[in-house]
């Protein structure tokens, strides 16, 4: 049997949040599949929760969450991107007054470390609720034992020449 991204996407879909914490990646608030973002595309999955920052004050968290079955890399990410920028539209035009913080979470078999994207994600963060505030990257494997996620972070040249 083949694992397919639409079998990704179902088990991420179908399953309690917290139990998919326990197999490692970070999922919170309501789940939303495939969700048109008028024409800039359709996200596998998104997810919306609302929380309170450091300062006390409410906000909405939106993760965009982008799945692949094989290698994710620079054009998954900016796939992902194209739908946080429609979403951004979006909330400003129809939601000027919701203050919000967008996320995308890449999730595939591997993630690319062999081009310089995996190091995009140790540098992005933003205070500006109104502008991209995380990128993560995460790994799965499908077995008999289920699935499991890895995070995939802090990346460096095994010679880097210093």
């Amino acid at each position: 049997m083949k694992f397919l991204e639409r079998d990704l996407e179902k088990i991420i879909w179908e399953s309690d949040n917290e139990k998919l914490r326990k197999r490692g990646i970070k999922i919170y608030g309501k789940k939303l599949r495939q969700v048109r973002i008028g024409n800039y595309g359709i996200a596998d999955i998104i997810t919306l929760y609302r929380t309170i920052d450091q300062d006390g004050e409410p906000f909405l968290d939106i993760t965009v969450y982008e799945l692949k079955n094989e290698n994710a890399g620079i054009s998954a990410f900016l796939q992902a991107l194209r739908y946080v920028k429609g979403i951004e539209s979006y909330l400003k035009k129809y939601k000027p007054n919701l203050i919000f913080k967008l996320n995308i979470i890449l999730c595939a078999k591997e993630i690319d470390t062999k081009s310089d994207y995996i190091y995009l994600t140790d540098f992005i963060f933003s205070e500006d609720y109104y502008s991209l505030c995380s990128v993560k990257n995460y790994s799965f494997n499908y077995s008999i034992d289920g699935i499991n996620f890895k995070v995939e972070r802090d990346y460096h040249l095994t010679n880097e020449g210093f």
